[in-house]
């Protein structure tokens, strides 16, 4: 498996055409061949190289079928570099991207949307041990609307693991329409263990949290003093949007904080993003353009 963030190892490993499709049919096919079209298991040569043919439908899948590189407008191989150059450092814009890899800037904007669908959480790994909750809001100021106000600012709820020393564990984010009980202790319950020590601010909303999480208490924030680390946070997240991708669509807002939490909680082992990365892409159900460009829901 490709691991580094060598660009020289990189072209050397993805020389052509077939090594891109042969490190995807090693991906794709690593646990074993499942038509899916009759659910069978046995296969033969298909039409197009490291392609699989049903023994019994007769269903000829090919290497990039089913994932984000099926179609594409540009060559797999530049595909692939684009991928590759997502894992460098904090990221790329559309824009840039589009130049690197000599596309049209709307190509690149929705190739970026299709590998965002793998930024996604998963929601198997629940936050534990000490949990700090707050909100924040992402734009520019608004006359008359401070603080939690509602305006036009796009609002976020952070969720961040504090572990021993003082250190930041895993890092998740949620797109969130106001700052209520009934908007906020979903997501939630759905993103922290029970057992976990939940921290928050004294915002009113937060004062029922204890009958959920027993640990849960509320402190003074001090102007975010009273949360170093969940504020070290917020501000990196807001760097990063400003600095990388400048801004963002309010229906596009959630990519978004999953590409960040994406990169943030993979900080220590950032040679293998490409790989994790390659392993959702031929996993996750691909979506259509019309799906990539509506409404977050």
């Amino acid at each position: 498996m490709f691991s580094t963030l060598s660009a020289f190892e990189f072209q050397q490993k993805f020389s052509d055409q077939n090594s891109c499709l042969q490190y995807l049919a090693e991906l794709k096919w690593k646990d074993g061949y499942v038509c899916k079209k009759c659910g069978c298991k046995s296969f033969t040569k298909g039409y197009h190289p490291f392609a699989r043919r049903c023994s019994s439908c007769r269903y000829d899948e090919s290497a990039s079928a089913h994932t984000i590189f099926h179609n594409l407008k540009f060559s797999l191989q530049r595909a692939f570099y684009a991928v590759f150059r997502y894992c460098k450092k904090k990221g790329i814009s559309s824009y840039e991207l589009a130049k690197e890899i000599g596309v049209s800037q709307p190509t690149a904007w929705l190739f970026h949307c299709k590998i965002q669908q793998t930024f996604e959480s998963s929601g198997k790994n629940p936050l534990t041990g000490e949990v700090h909750i707050d909100e924040f809001v992402t734009g520019g100021p608004e006359k008359g609307k401070p603080g939690r106000s509602n305006g036009k600012k796009k609002k976020t709820l952070i969720m961040v693991e504090v572990r021993p020393g003082s250190k930041t564990g895993l890092v998740y984010c949620r797109k969130i329409a106001d700052f209520k009980k009934d908007t906020l202790y979903p997501i939630i319950e759905a993103t922290v263990s029970k057992d976990a020590k939940v921290i928050t601010d004294e915002y009113p909303s937060y004062d029922k949290l204890i009958e959920r999480f027993p640990k849960a208490k509320q402190r003074k924030s001090n102007t975010g003093k009273g949360f170093p680390i969940l504020h070290q946070q917020i501000m990196n997240m807001k760097g990063w949007l400003r600095g990388i991708h400048h801004q963002c669509s309010d229906k596009h807002y959630q990519k978004y904080l999953n590409e960040y939490c994406f990169r943030t909680n993979r900080r220590n082992s950032e040679q293998y993003i490409f790989r994790n990365i390659m392993q959702r892409v031929v996993s996750i159900k691909t979506k259509t353009f019309k799906e990539l460009s509506a409404d977050a829901a």
